[in-house]
């Protein structure tokens, strides 16, 4: 599947834009702050029915508007046209061939999608809240009971939170009611925690074998699944921490906890990994992504590679364009701030590709 034509309207800068696009790969240049970025959440709204960087979607209503649009006509076996609306102050709506889903979860999954910024350093160096949403987004593109089941816990989760804050202000415990809070927990946390554990044991060996192809580098990539649930039983867990989240009103054991550990040569990526190497293992990461949802979905998901030659040196960049030209991957989706640099590197491996040059968006040959 990939997608022929995007149209925005009031879409964060641009006011109204509509693009043509190649079924390979697809080139935005322009200056930083020329809207590059802004095209590749566009799409990956229509994929997901959320923006890749912002929680709140009044983020993305053009200043002096109330509302944007963003339009895709996808195609593989038939056309298959997206919608999604936003209005201020009202309910963002996500439309499949003129009919609106009736929850955006439901589309999930339907056009799979990886994306590559800058900020994805934060999975290795920031806490485990940025580590867990990297594989919920993988898996629940996959599966869509994990998506569903992580819905349940997460609502589940915050009515035991709501609960601990008011026994804190009635200065009273319901114990039974925590219990029943615990067993919702349980059923939808231990599916979950079964099929990280299935999932994440599947992309290990290939974030090895990416990060062979993109790197010179000689040290052992390895990864760890860090759960509360590796150790215990998560109903024991849950009431053995009953009195401390009393205290600190939240609830303190489950899989909302869990984290996923990088290391290379058995070091933590985190603490002991170089620029270089944090990046090397980021894109083999994302690569891993990519194909753990390719063999699972038997679909080419849309790759999109926002700045991507950022702290990269040109040997990396030539590794990966070669990887991506040679490894059957679908359409790709590139942000450059130097066009030349990827125009050429592009002739290497001949394909059609389209080319726009921002901000007017004039197409190039």
């Amino acid at each position: 599947m990939y997608l022929q034509q995007l149209s925005i309207t009031n879409f964060r800068n641009y006011p109204l834009a509509r693009l043509d696009f190649s079924p390979h790969w697809n080139l935005f240049s322009g200056d930083n702050g020329s809207g590059k970025t802004t095209l590749l959440d566009a799409i990956h709204y229509l994929c997901l029915g959320k923006s890749y960087f912002h929680h709140s979607d009044l983020t993305s209503v053009k200043h002096d508007s109330d509302f944007f649009r963003i339009d895709g006509s996808f195609s593989d076996d038939q056309v298959l046209r997206m919608v999604c609306v936003y209005e201020a102050g009202g309910k963002k709506e996500l439309q499949k061939n003129g009919v609106a889903y009736s929850r955006i979860a439901n589309h999930v999954g339907l056009i799979p999608v990886v994306m590559v910024t800058p900020d994805d350093q934060l999975l290795i160096d920031e806490g485990s809240d940025e580590r867990r949403r990297f594989m919920d987004g993988t898996i629940s593109q996959i599966d869509h009971t994990y998506l569903e089941n992580l819905i349940e816990y997460n609502r589940v989760l915050q009515q035991r939170n709501s609960a601990l804050k008011h026994f804190a202000e009635r200065r009273k415990t319901d114990r039974a009611l925590i219990e029943s809070y615990d067993r919702k927990l349980c059923d939808s946390g231990e599916k979950i925690f079964h099929l990280r554990t299935e999932y994440f044991s599947r992309m290990i060996p290939l974030i090895r074998q990416f990060h062979a192809l993109l790197s010179s580098e000689t040290e052992e990539v390895s990864a760890e699944y860090a759960s509360v649930c590796n150790k215990e039983n998560l109903a024991v867990a849950l009431s053995a921490s009953f009195e401390k989240d009393c205290i600190t009103q939240r609830t303190n054991e489950g899989i909302h906890r869990d984290d996923f550990d990088f290391f290379l040569s058995k070091r933590s990526l985190k603490r002991f990994g170089s620029q270089g190497q944090k990046k090397s293992f980021l894109m083999s990461l994302k690569f891993a992504q990519y194909e753990l949802i390719k063999r699972e979905k038997n679909l080419l998901p849309l790759l999109l590679l926002d700045d991507l030659f950022d702290k990269l040196d040109e040997k990396r960049s030539r590794n990966i364009f070669r990887l991506i030209a040679d490894n059957g991957f679908g359409q790709v989706f590139i942000t450059d701030t130097h066009c030349d640099r990827v125009r050429e590197l592009i002739s290497q491996h001949p394909t059609s590709f389209t080319h726009y040059l921002l901000p007017d968006l004039k197409k190039c040959d």
